[in-house]
């Protein structure tokens, strides 16, 4: 005897589907498409980053320098853009429209170091939120502002010896952001970690993470690890060691 879908079900079905762009399928591990190729040590970044990754188990990291990856027809396969460094811009407003309709529809982004970068684009400052503008260096103290969220729940403050970027923040978003943590080092205590709810998407961004020095600290892999499963709507997980 056959079943016959009923109706309203079949509907539903179809409505949902074109609701919005078709994402990564988050029944499977999460898929993560780097963004690498541009400024910075992006080779080495992904050395270490697909290292922790590994080990988590979760994770399909796959490596981009292609522009074009942004587009709308391939961003949909992944839950999660990583972008690491600076520079860069788009070359076809296809690429822009990839990344901000995808974030908009659901998708995540995760940036790392990564705000002085598409400098050109209107579109990339205000998904971040935030555009580097300058920065010191050496060894400094990072506070936590907000210890309630998934990413930072159960974390403390730590030492870092990074770059300690600053930002000049979107007018259009600069009231949407919500930060996680800050420099506090003298009248160093701009924001340098925060996440942005952007559409129906989840950014996480942090201004750390320029070198293997700042990329060895446990601190700040657990928070990009924790960072990823939230962007992709995942119960957040620490770094497995």
């Amino acid at each position: 005897m056959k079943t016959i879908a009923h109706p309203t079900l079949v509907i539903a079905f179809l409505l949902a589907a074109l609701s919005g762009p078709a994402l990564a399928d988050h029944h499977k591990k999460i898929t993560v498409l780097y963004m690498g190729g541009r400024g910075h040590d992006s080779d080495g970044y992904y050395k270490s980053i697909s290292g922790q990754l590994a080990k988590q188990g979760d994770f399909e990291l796959v490596l981009s320098n292609k522009l074009d990856d942004l587009k709308a027809e391939t961003i949909k396969k992944y839950d999660v853009v990583l972008f690491f460094g600076s520079g860069g811009n788009f070359t076809d407003p296809a690429q822009e429209k990839g990344l901000d309709d995808y974030v908009r529809g659901g998708g995540g982004v995760v940036g790392v170091h990564a705000t002085d970068a598409f400098k050109k684009s209107d579109s990339y400052w205000k998904m971040f939120g935030g555009q580097f503008v300058g920065h010191g260096g050496g060894k400094f103290p990072i506070e936590f502002t907000d210890t309630t969220h998934p990413i930072t729940k159960g974390m403390k403050g730590f030492e870092i010896e990074d770059e300690s970027y600053r930002d000049k923040f979107h007018p259009a978003t600069i009231d949407k952001l919500h930060h996680l943590g800050r420099i506090n080092r003298g009248n160093e205590k701009h924001s340098m970690i925060w996440i942005h709810e952007y559409g129906k998407g989840r950014l996480f961004n942090t201004g750390l993470g320029h070198d293997q020095k700042a990329w060895d600290n446990p601190a700040l892999q657990k928070l990009v690890i924790r960072s990823l499963y939230w962007a992709a709507r995942k119960p957040v997980k620490d770094p497995k060691k």
